[in-house]
């Protein structure tokens, strides 16, 4: 087990290795009881520690060792620092050891800080027998001492064209319709803008200042907002327009009467047109009946087509979308008052 002594000019690593099933002598030292023998130990601790093993025939003991097995392993300690760096080998260098981490059994619980861990030994020369015959130019040859001898691991390099990382293989272009299908989801359409003429700022104070239009003549209706709308999607270089046209202008006048369909906008009356019917890109409506309980309400509607193009050619339609407004007006008489 390995035991971790900090000294004052150098730091010191000291093994104490239990051979509990080991018997006979150590291999040499002096007359120390126990015998002790110093050798070199690992050289890949930081910069400036020193690192030494002390091997201590434990056999026989039990338990914890002897206050005087350890005294020892003071000693020899200090003297193998004092031949490295020339001081006095005084017992009191070695300091902070623990009574408890060196044991017969070769238990503890000062194992030296990243002895576990893989450290980089490619400065070993090519001929050192970590290498395994390995190439040096190969690869990399790690290192780690984990409360015992050295284990050596050869990582190779990868090799020659295969990159590390492999990048994520290009997503394909976008579906054109699924862009179009958001473009069209996206797409806003305001309410039309009914107009109306009689002019649909009239007011009647009588009811008000209800807005009217006039009994059996012709009420002009048409729409103030009218031209395509379009939405565009774009997504790696690829985009699709959503485009929605009107096509009719519907007029359900709110009498009962049928609703009224124009190819066009519609247009405003004219002194041109007098009272015949609307012609000419008009679009309107003749009430028959005036309102005597009240205002009417009537509806104006724009009809839609939808279609969608894209910058790859594909192209299709959607179903077609209808926006509408609402308006109470009374329809009231004319009346003539000849003054004699």
């Amino acid at each position: 087990m390995l035991t971790r002594l900090p000294v004052r000019s150098a730091a010191v690593a000291l093994i104490v290795a239990a051979l509990m099933s080991l018997g006979g002598q150590a291999r040499a030292g002096p007359q120390d009881d126990p015998p002790v023998d110093i050798t070199p130990g690992s050289t890949f601790l930081p910069e400036g520690e020193t690192a030494l093993t002390l091997t201590l025939d434990s056999a026989g003991h039990a338990g914890d060792l002897e206050a005087g097995a350890i005294e020892t392993a003071k000693q020899a300690a200090a003297k193998a620092q004092a031949a490295e760096s020339g001081s006095d080998p005084r017992t009191d260098d070695v300091v902070g050891i623990d009574d408890q981490s060196v044991s017969a059994s070769g238990g503890g619980s000062n194992e030296p800080n990243g002895e576990c861990s893989w450290r980089d030994a490619s400065a070993l020369p090519p001929s050192d027998d970590a290498w395994g015959g390995n190439d040096p130019a190969a690869g990399t040859l790690l290192v780690r001492t984990c409360n015992g001898p050295q284990s050596f691991l050869f990582v190779p390099n990868a090799a020659p064209g295969v990159p590390g990382v492999v990048p994520p293989p290009t997503p394909p272009p976008p579906d054109p319709a699924v862009l179009a299908q958001q473009a069209y989801g996206e797409l806003t359409i305001p309410k039309p803008v009914a107009k109306r003429s009689p002019p649909e700022g009239n007011s009647d104070p009588q009811y008000g200042g209800l807005p009217y239009t006039w009994v059996g003549i012709w009420t002009y209706i048409w729409s103030g907002e009218w031209q395509p709308l379009s939405r565009t999607v774009e997504l790696r270089g690829v985009s699709a327009t959503v485009t929605a046209t009107p096509t009719a202008l519907v007029f359900d006048p709110g009498d009962g009467s049928a609703p009224v369909t124009c190819d066009g906008p519609g247009r405003p009356w004219t002194e041109a047109d007098g009272s015949a019917p609307p012609s000419a890109g008009a679009c309107g409506h003749m009430y028959r009946a005036v309102t005597p309980n009240g205002p009417l309400t009537s509806t104006t509607s724009i009809q839609w087509s939808v279609a969608w193009t894209s910058s790859v050619g594909a192209g299709g339609t959607f179903p077609a979308l209808t926006t509408q407004t609402s308006s109470s007006f009374l329809v009231e008489q004319i009346q003539v008052v000849i003054v004699r």
